[in-house]
């Protein structure tokens, strides 16, 4: 049986950001996100810029083309 907060972040979404594929970021926000993404692409614009998308357990690996 699952908890209660289990259930909570199953519709969660949340997001990495990584340079290469070191994960430098975790579990941000959209806020959080939107602010780090702006300011770390603008200043390092490269490919080896990429984040993912989570909702729960699930996570899509973007580009960073975002």
């Amino acid at each position: 049986m699952e908890n209660s907060s289990t259930i909570k972040n199953q519709g969660l979404k949340s997001y990495h950001i990584y340079y290469e594929d070191k994960c430098l970021f975790k579990n941000l926000d959209q806020e959080e996100f939107d602010l780090i993404w702006g300011r770390i692409y603008r200043s390092y614009h490269t490919d080896s810029l990429s984040f993912s998308v989570c909702i729960g357990d699930e996570c899509i690996r973007e580009d960073q083309s975002y």
